[in-house]
Protein backbone atom coordinates (compact mmCIF):
# COMPACT_ATOMS: atom_id res chain seq x y z
CA UNK A 1 0.00 0.00 0.00
CA UNK A 2 1.47 3.31 -0.86
CA UNK A 3 0.36 6.47 1.23
CA UNK A 4 0.05 9.64 -0.87
CA UNK A 5 -0.79 12.63 1.21
CA UNK A 6 -3.64 11.74 4.91
CA UNK A 7 -5.51 13.84 6.13
CA UNK A 8 -5.30 13.93 10.18
CA UNK A 9 -8.68 11.54 10.27
CA UNK A 10 -8.39 8.23 9.15
CA UNK A 11 -11.66 7.83 6.77
CA UNK A 12 -9.51 8.17 3.66
CA UNK A 13 -6.97 5.73 5.13
CA UNK A 14 -9.35 3.25 5.99
CA UNK A 15 -11.48 3.41 2.91
CA UNK A 16 -8.55 3.22 0.98
CA UNK A 17 -7.41 -0.32 2.46
CA UNK A 18 -10.75 -1.28 2.17
CA UNK A 19 -10.88 -1.02 -1.53
CA UNK A 20 -8.30 -3.34 -1.92
CA UNK A 21 -10.15 -6.34 -2.37
CA UNK A 22 -13.55 -6.40 -3.02
CA UNK A 23 -13.99 -9.28 -1.15
CA UNK A 24 -12.71 -7.94 2.48
CA UNK A 25 -15.91 -8.29 4.98
CA UNK A 26 -16.51 -5.21 6.73
CA UNK A 27 -18.19 -4.70 9.70
CA UNK A 28 -19.95 -1.25 10.69
CA UNK A 29 -21.33 -1.01 14.14
CA UNK A 30 -20.48 2.89 15.07
CA UNK A 31 -22.39 4.91 16.94
CA UNK A 32 -24.71 2.13 18.57
CA UNK A 33 -24.18 2.99 22.01
CA UNK A 34 -22.74 -0.08 22.44
CA UNK A 35 -20.46 -1.01 26.07
CA UNK A 36 -17.85 -3.99 26.06
CA UNK A 37 -20.02 -6.20 27.28
CA UNK A 38 -22.58 -5.60 24.62
CA UNK A 39 -20.15 -6.19 22.12
CA UNK A 40 -18.21 -9.21 23.38
CA UNK A 41 -20.89 -11.16 24.96
CA UNK A 42 -23.77 -10.52 23.03
CA UNK A 43 -22.65 -8.91 19.44
CA UNK A 44 -19.85 -11.26 18.27
CA UNK A 45 -21.89 -14.60 19.07
CA UNK A 46 -23.97 -13.09 15.74
CA UNK A 47 -20.95 -12.37 13.80
CA UNK A 48 -18.13 -13.87 12.04
CA UNK A 49 -15.02 -12.09 13.89
CA UNK A 50 -12.42 -14.80 12.53
CA UNK A 51 -13.45 -13.88 8.98
CA UNK A 52 -13.73 -9.91 9.57
CA UNK A 53 -10.77 -7.65 7.91
CA UNK A 54 -12.42 -4.23 9.18
CA UNK A 55 -14.38 -3.53 11.96
CA UNK A 56 -15.66 -0.28 13.05
CA UNK A 57 -16.66 0.43 16.85
CA UNK A 58 -16.82 4.09 16.26
CA UNK A 59 -18.33 6.38 18.55
CA UNK A 60 -19.55 3.45 20.93
CA UNK A 61 -18.95 3.47 24.77
CA UNK A 62 -16.05 1.06 25.12
CA UNK A 63 -14.60 2.34 28.23
CA UNK A 64 -11.41 -0.35 27.52
CA UNK A 65 -10.78 -3.20 24.56
CA UNK A 66 -8.51 -6.91 25.17
CA UNK A 67 -8.54 -8.85 22.21
CA UNK A 68 -8.31 -12.08 24.38
CA UNK A 69 -12.21 -11.53 24.10
CA UNK A 70 -12.59 -12.01 20.84
CA UNK A 71 -10.81 -13.26 17.59
CA UNK A 72 -8.91 -10.91 14.96
CA UNK A 73 -7.18 -13.27 13.23
CA UNK A 74 -7.54 -11.53 9.80
CA UNK A 75 -8.40 -8.06 11.04
CA UNK A 76 -6.65 -5.28 9.11
CA UNK A 77 -8.60 -2.32 10.23
CA UNK A 78 -9.97 -1.58 13.54
CA UNK A 79 -11.49 1.93 14.44
CA UNK A 80 -11.87 2.41 18.08
CA UNK A 81 -12.57 6.13 17.95
CA UNK A 82 -15.16 8.35 19.79
CA UNK A 83 -15.38 6.04 22.70
CA UNK A 84 -14.14 6.27 26.41
CA UNK A 85 -10.83 4.14 26.07
CA UNK A 86 -8.76 4.66 29.04
CA UNK A 87 -6.64 1.38 27.80
CA UNK A 88 -6.43 -1.56 25.36
CA UNK A 89 -4.06 -4.82 24.98
CA UNK A 90 -3.51 -6.78 22.73
CA UNK A 91 -1.63 -10.01 24.52
CA UNK A 92 -3.54 -13.04 23.12
CA UNK A 93 -2.05 -13.60 19.94
CA UNK A 94 1.90 -13.60 19.00
CA UNK A 95 1.05 -11.87 15.99
CA UNK A 96 -1.82 -9.64 14.18
CA UNK A 97 -2.22 -8.48 10.77
CA UNK A 98 -3.39 -5.16 11.82
CA UNK A 99 -2.57 -2.52 9.69
CA UNK A 100 -4.97 0.45 10.56
CA UNK A 101 -5.71 1.06 14.37
CA UNK A 102 -7.83 4.25 15.02
CA UNK A 103 -7.79 5.30 19.13
CA UNK A 104 -8.17 8.90 18.68
CA UNK A 105 -11.08 10.77 20.93
CA UNK A 106 -10.78 8.49 23.42
CA UNK A 107 -9.19 9.47 27.27
CA UNK A 108 -6.24 7.55 27.11
CA UNK A 109 -3.41 8.98 28.97
CA UNK A 110 -0.18 6.32 28.85
CA UNK A 111 0.20 3.74 25.85
CA UNK A 112 2.08 0.93 27.76
CA UNK A 113 4.35 -1.65 26.15
CA UNK A 114 0.72 -4.42 26.05
CA UNK A 115 -1.04 -1.80 24.53
CA UNK A 116 1.35 -0.85 20.95
CA UNK A 117 4.00 -4.27 20.75
CA UNK A 118 5.90 -6.68 19.16
CA UNK A 119 2.52 -8.19 18.32
CA UNK A 120 1.66 -5.89 15.75
CA UNK A 121 4.49 -5.89 13.21
CA UNK A 122 2.04 -4.95 10.01
CA UNK A 123 0.70 -1.76 11.44
CA UNK A 124 1.18 1.06 8.87
CA UNK A 125 -1.49 3.65 10.20
CA UNK A 126 -1.84 4.79 13.76
CA UNK A 127 -4.31 7.28 14.85
CA UNK A 128 -3.76 8.67 18.82
CA UNK A 129 -5.11 11.73 18.49
CA UNK A 130 -7.50 14.25 20.99
CA UNK A 131 -6.69 11.97 23.95
CA UNK A 132 -4.64 13.19 27.35
CA UNK A 133 -1.62 11.94 26.37
CA UNK A 134 1.04 13.60 28.56
CA UNK A 135 4.54 11.65 27.59
CA UNK A 136 5.90 10.01 24.12
CA UNK A 137 9.13 7.86 25.28
CA UNK A 138 11.17 5.83 23.66
CA UNK A 139 8.88 2.09 24.23
CA UNK A 140 5.81 3.29 23.46
CA UNK A 141 6.28 3.32 19.45
CA UNK A 142 9.75 1.54 18.55
CA UNK A 143 8.23 -1.71 17.42
CA UNK A 144 6.62 -0.12 14.88
CA UNK A 145 9.30 0.16 12.04
CA UNK A 146 7.22 0.18 9.12
CA UNK A 147 4.51 2.88 10.41
CA UNK A 148 4.19 5.42 7.70
CA UNK A 149 1.34 7.44 9.22
CA UNK A 150 1.32 9.23 12.75
CA UNK A 151 -1.10 11.58 14.47
CA UNK A 152 -0.56 12.36 18.41
CA UNK A 153 -2.78 15.94 17.80
CA UNK A 154 -4.49 17.18 20.10
CA UNK A 155 -2.55 15.93 23.30
CA UNK A 156 -1.42 17.84 26.18
CA UNK A 157 2.22 16.50 25.95
CA UNK A 158 4.65 19.45 26.14
CA UNK A 159 7.60 19.39 26.51
CA UNK A 160 7.14 14.79 27.10
CA UNK A 161 8.45 14.03 24.01
CA UNK A 162 11.58 12.08 24.48
CA UNK A 163 14.26 12.69 22.47
CA UNK A 164 14.46 9.46 20.81
CA UNK A 165 10.66 8.68 21.18
CA UNK A 166 10.60 8.64 16.64
CA UNK A 167 13.99 6.82 16.53
CA UNK A 168 12.25 3.59 15.12
CA UNK A 169 10.22 4.98 12.94
CA UNK A 170 12.05 4.95 10.03
CA UNK A 171 9.90 3.96 7.46
CA UNK A 172 7.21 7.25 8.51
CA UNK A 173 5.94 9.48 6.28
CA UNK A 174 3.45 11.40 7.13
CA UNK A 175 3.58 13.00 11.29
CA UNK A 176 1.16 15.02 12.99
CA UNK A 177 1.96 16.89 16.19
CA UNK A 178 -0.78 19.68 16.03
CA UNK A 179 -1.27 21.25 18.93
CA UNK A 180 0.44 19.01 21.32
CA UNK A 181 1.28 22.33 23.47
CA UNK A 182 5.31 21.61 22.69
CA UNK A 183 7.13 24.95 23.47
CA UNK A 184 10.08 23.45 21.42
CA UNK A 185 10.80 20.28 18.69
CA UNK A 186 14.69 19.24 19.04
CA UNK A 187 16.47 18.18 16.07
CA UNK A 188 16.58 14.98 17.68
CA UNK A 189 12.89 13.95 17.45
CA UNK A 190 13.68 13.87 13.45
CA UNK A 191 16.86 12.96 12.59
CA UNK A 192 16.05 9.06 11.59
CA UNK A 193 12.91 10.22 9.80
CA UNK A 194 14.71 10.24 6.36
CA UNK A 195 11.35 9.26 4.26
CA UNK A 196 9.32 11.60 6.33
CA UNK A 197 7.15 13.96 3.60
CA UNK A 198 4.91 15.34 5.84
CA UNK A 199 5.00 17.45 9.00
CA UNK A 200 2.47 18.87 11.12
CA UNK A 201 3.52 21.31 13.67
CA UNK A 202 0.84 24.33 13.68
CA UNK A 203 -0.25 25.34 16.55
CA UNK A 204 2.08 24.68 19.00
CA UNK A 205 3.82 27.93 21.40
CA UNK A 206 7.37 27.54 19.56
CA UNK A 207 9.32 30.50 18.30
CA UNK A 208 12.03 29.04 16.25
CA UNK A 209 11.58 26.21 13.68
CA UNK A 210 13.97 23.43 14.82
CA UNK A 211 16.30 21.68 12.14
CA UNK A 212 13.87 19.41 9.75
CA UNK A 213 14.35 16.11 7.39
CA UNK A 214 15.14 17.61 4.29
CA UNK A 215 12.91 15.65 2.19
CA UNK A 216 9.80 17.01 3.47
CA UNK A 217 7.27 18.26 0.88
CA UNK A 218 4.79 19.93 3.39
CA UNK A 219 5.18 21.61 6.82
CA UNK A 220 2.44 23.31 8.41
CA UNK A 221 3.42 26.41 10.93
CA UNK A 222 0.47 27.71 11.16
CA UNK A 223 -0.56 29.09 14.96
CA UNK A 224 3.29 28.73 16.13
CA UNK A 225 4.78 32.30 17.50
CA UNK A 226 7.78 32.13 14.62
CA UNK A 227 8.66 35.51 13.45
CA UNK A 228 11.75 34.36 10.71
CA UNK A 229 11.86 32.23 8.27
CA UNK A 230 15.66 32.53 6.94
CA UNK A 231 18.06 29.50 6.00
CA UNK A 232 14.93 27.48 6.13
CA UNK A 233 16.61 24.61 3.77
CA UNK A 234 13.96 22.19 2.62
CA UNK A 235 14.95 21.87 -1.51
CA UNK A 236 11.78 19.14 -2.11
CA UNK A 237 9.28 21.18 0.22
CA UNK A 238 6.60 21.73 -2.08
CA UNK A 239 3.69 23.04 0.07
CA UNK A 240 4.21 25.73 3.49
CA UNK A 241 1.60 26.76 5.49
CA UNK A 242 1.91 30.13 8.04
CA UNK A 243 -1.96 30.41 8.33
CA UNK A 244 -2.87 32.94 11.79
CA UNK A 245 1.21 33.24 12.45
CA UNK A 246 0.27 36.09 15.47
CA UNK A 247 3.29 37.89 15.51
CA UNK A 248 4.40 37.54 12.02
CA UNK A 249 4.74 41.04 10.36
CA UNK A 250 6.49 41.37 7.96
CA UNK A 251 8.22 38.64 5.33
CA UNK A 252 10.96 39.22 2.52
CA UNK A 253 10.25 36.55 0.31
CA UNK A 254 14.18 36.04 -0.17
CA UNK A 255 13.96 33.96 2.63
CA UNK A 256 12.25 31.44 1.05
CA UNK A 257 14.71 31.05 -1.74
CA UNK A 258 16.19 27.82 -0.74
CA UNK A 259 12.61 26.29 -0.91
CA UNK A 260 12.94 26.18 -4.90
CA UNK A 261 10.34 23.62 -5.52
CA UNK A 262 7.78 25.71 -3.21
CA UNK A 263 4.46 25.51 -5.12
CA UNK A 264 1.67 26.43 -2.66
CA UNK A 265 2.82 29.65 0.21
CA UNK A 266 -0.29 30.03 2.40
CA UNK A 267 0.10 32.96 4.99
CA UNK A 268 -3.84 32.91 5.60
CA UNK A 269 -5.15 35.17 8.51
CA UNK A 270 -1.89 36.32 9.89
CA UNK A 271 -3.33 39.53 10.79
CA UNK A 272 -0.07 41.75 11.63
CA UNK A 273 1.71 40.86 8.50
CA UNK A 274 1.42 44.47 7.12
CA UNK A 275 4.78 43.96 4.95
CA UNK A 276 5.60 41.18 1.59
CA UNK A 277 8.54 42.42 0.23
CA UNK A 278 10.90 40.90 -2.63
CA UNK A 279 14.46 42.42 -3.10
CA UNK A 280 16.03 42.20 -6.60
CA UNK A 281 18.36 39.58 -7.40
CA UNK A 282 20.06 37.46 -10.13
CA UNK A 283 18.03 34.57 -9.89
CA UNK A 284 13.83 34.06 -9.87
CA UNK A 285 12.89 33.27 -6.37
CA UNK A 286 9.83 30.34 -5.95
CA UNK A 287 10.49 29.78 -9.50
CA UNK A 288 7.85 27.16 -9.40
CA UNK A 289 5.43 29.01 -7.09
CA UNK A 290 1.49 27.95 -8.23
CA UNK A 291 -0.71 29.04 -5.32
CA UNK A 292 -0.49 32.34 -3.00
CA UNK A 293 -2.40 33.13 -0.45
CA UNK A 294 -2.54 36.01 1.63
CA UNK A 295 -6.29 36.84 2.81
CA UNK A 296 -7.52 38.18 5.85
CA UNK A 297 -4.28 39.75 6.64
CA UNK A 298 -3.03 43.11 7.73
CA UNK A 299 -1.35 43.93 4.30
CA UNK A 300 -2.14 47.83 3.14
CA UNK A 301 -0.15 47.60 -0.03
CA UNK A 302 1.86 45.11 -3.00
CA UNK A 303 5.08 46.75 -4.18
CA UNK A 304 5.65 46.95 -7.61
CA UNK A 305 8.79 44.68 -6.86
CA UNK A 306 6.36 42.08 -6.87
CA UNK A 307 5.10 42.05 -10.21
CA UNK A 308 7.43 39.67 -11.87
CA UNK A 309 6.50 36.70 -9.06
CA UNK A 310 3.17 37.82 -9.41
CA UNK A 311 2.47 37.47 -12.91
CA UNK A 312 4.16 33.94 -13.18
CA UNK A 313 2.01 32.73 -10.24
CA UNK A 314 -1.45 31.05 -11.18
CA UNK A 315 -3.52 31.86 -8.52
CA UNK A 316 -2.79 34.87 -6.12
CA UNK A 317 -5.21 35.25 -3.28
CA UNK A 318 -5.82 38.56 -1.58
CA UNK A 319 -8.90 39.20 -0.40
CA UNK A 320 -9.88 41.10 2.65
CA UNK A 321 -6.81 42.62 3.64
CA UNK A 322 -7.06 46.54 4.55
CA UNK A 323 -5.81 47.44 1.08
CA UNK A 324 -4.87 51.55 0.57
CA UNK A 325 -5.57 52.49 -2.26
CA UNK A 326 -3.30 54.96 -4.16
CA UNK A 327 -0.27 55.16 -6.89
CA UNK A 328 1.56 52.53 -5.29
CA UNK A 329 -1.07 50.09 -6.11
CA UNK A 330 -1.60 51.35 -9.44
CA UNK A 331 0.83 48.80 -11.03
CA UNK A 332 -1.81 46.15 -10.27
CA UNK A 333 -4.16 47.64 -12.68
CA UNK A 334 -2.00 47.25 -15.58
CA UNK A 335 -1.53 43.21 -15.05
CA UNK A 336 -2.35 40.82 -17.71
CA UNK A 337 -6.05 41.44 -17.55
CA UNK A 338 -6.73 37.55 -17.15
CA UNK A 339 -5.18 37.83 -13.74
CA UNK A 340 -8.05 39.94 -12.44
CA UNK A 341 -6.11 40.41 -8.95
CA UNK A 342 -7.15 44.38 -9.03
CA UNK A 343 -10.92 42.72 -8.76
CA UNK A 344 -10.38 41.32 -5.61
CA UNK A 345 -8.67 44.34 -3.76
CA UNK A 346 -11.43 45.93 -2.06
CA UNK A 347 -10.04 49.66 -0.88
CA UNK A 348 -10.38 50.42 2.80
CA UNK A 349 -8.66 53.82 2.89
CA UNK A 350 -8.70 56.31 1.88
CA UNK A 351 -12.46 57.32 2.98
CA UNK A 352 -13.73 58.57 -0.55
CA UNK A 353 -13.07 55.22 -1.70
CA UNK A 354 -13.54 52.71 1.38
CA UNK A 355 -15.44 49.61 -0.17
CA UNK A 356 -15.14 50.35 -3.74
CA UNK A 357 -12.67 47.51 -5.92
CA UNK A 358 -9.26 48.67 -7.12
CA UNK A 359 -10.39 47.50 -10.38
CA UNK A 360 -12.87 50.27 -10.31
CA UNK A 361 -10.93 52.99 -9.43
CA UNK A 362 -9.54 55.17 -12.56
CA UNK A 363 -5.86 55.72 -12.11
CA UNK A 364 -6.27 59.35 -11.80
CA UNK A 365 -7.63 58.81 -8.77
CA UNK A 366 -4.93 56.77 -7.31
CA UNK A 367 -3.00 59.98 -5.64
CA UNK A 368 -0.55 59.27 -2.89
CA UNK A 369 -0.34 61.87 -0.13
CA UNK A 370 2.64 64.09 -2.07
CA UNK A 371 0.29 64.23 -5.14
CA UNK A 372 -2.12 66.28 -3.44
CA UNK A 373 -2.67 69.88 -2.19
CA UNK A 374 -1.83 69.83 1.55
CA UNK A 375 1.82 68.97 0.35
CA UNK A 376 2.57 72.69 -0.57
CA UNK A 377 1.49 73.78 2.27
CA UNK A 378 3.69 71.51 3.84
CA UNK A 379 6.28 72.48 1.60
CA UNK A 380 6.40 75.92 2.53
CA UNK A 381 6.18 75.28 6.07
CA UNK A 382 9.00 73.89 5.62
CA UNK A 383 11.25 76.00 3.79
CA UNK A 384 10.15 78.88 6.05
CA UNK A 385 11.24 76.57 9.02
CA UNK A 386 14.77 76.47 6.77
CA UNK A 387 15.34 80.16 6.43
CA UNK A 388 14.21 80.93 10.04
CA UNK A 389 16.95 78.16 11.24
CA UNK A 390 19.58 79.71 8.75
CA UNK A 391 19.05 83.34 10.13
CA UNK A 392 19.44 82.25 13.95
CA UNK A 393 22.50 80.21 12.83
CA UNK A 394 23.88 83.83 11.16
CA UNK A 395 23.28 85.21 14.18
CA UNK A 396 25.13 82.93 17.08
CA UNK A 397 28.08 82.69 14.50
CA UNK A 398 28.07 86.80 14.83
CA UNK A 399 27.39 86.38 18.84
CA UNK A 400 30.62 83.96 19.07
CA UNK A 401 33.20 86.28 18.08
CA UNK A 402 35.76 87.39 20.74
CA UNK A 403 34.86 90.36 22.69
CA UNK A 404 37.85 91.85 22.16
CA UNK A 405 37.06 92.81 18.59
CA UNK A 406 33.68 94.61 19.85
CA UNK A 407 33.24 98.42 19.70
CA UNK A 408 31.36 100.81 22.00
CA UNK A 409 30.24 104.36 21.24
CA UNK A 410 30.67 107.03 23.76
CA UNK A 411 29.11 110.21 24.52
CA UNK A 412 30.61 112.41 22.55
CA UNK A 413 30.17 109.79 20.06
CA UNK A 414 34.09 108.96 19.93
CA UNK A 415 34.53 105.41 19.65
CA UNK A 416 36.60 103.69 22.21
CA UNK A 417 38.39 100.54 20.38
CA UNK A 418 39.65 98.01 22.65
CA UNK A 419 42.31 95.75 21.77
CA UNK A 420 44.06 92.66 23.10
CA UNK A 421 47.27 94.38 24.72
CA UNK A 422 50.20 93.19 27.64
CA UNK A 423 50.66 96.23 30.03
CA UNK A 424 52.56 96.13 32.80
CA UNK A 425 51.54 97.64 36.28
CA UNK A 426 52.59 100.60 36.04
CA UNK A 427 51.29 101.21 32.69
CA UNK A 428 48.27 100.39 33.90
CA UNK A 429 47.86 103.15 36.41
CA UNK A 430 48.91 105.54 34.15
CA UNK A 431 46.20 105.27 31.59
CA UNK A 432 43.80 105.00 34.38
CA UNK A 433 45.07 108.81 35.98
CA UNK A 434 45.44 110.47 32.61
CA UNK A 435 41.67 108.94 31.82
CA UNK A 436 40.29 110.34 34.95
CA UNK A 437 41.98 113.89 34.01
CA UNK A 438 40.28 113.85 30.89
CA UNK A 439 36.91 112.87 32.18
CA UNK A 440 37.42 115.92 34.79
CA UNK A 441 38.12 118.36 32.17
CA UNK A 442 35.14 117.70 30.20
CA UNK A 443 32.71 118.10 33.01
Amino acid sequence: MQLVFFCPTLNSGMHNLRRQSVADEFVDLSFHGLKKEDFFMKIQKQINLHEVTDLNLRGNQFDSFLDCSTNLEKLRTLDLSQNHLQRFFFLCKEEYNLQVLNVSHNMLEYIDDNSINHRMPQLKILDLSYNKLTVVNETMLEHLTILEYLSLSHNPIGDGIHNGAFWNLKALQHLDLRNVSAPFFSADFFKTLTNLSSLDLSWNPISVIPLLPVKLQQLDLSGTQVISLENLYLPELRELKLDHLPNLTSLALNDLENLTCLETLSMIGCRRLIQLSLWPQNRAVLPRLQRLSVKESGLMTLGVELSALIQRVLLVEVENNPWKCDCKMEWINSLNSTRNLSRDIRCHTPDRLHGKLLAEVPSYELECEYDTPIFYPIMWTSVSVLIVALIFAAVFILLRRPTSQWSFRGKGRDTVTYTTVVESNNDLVRILAVTESHDRNDE
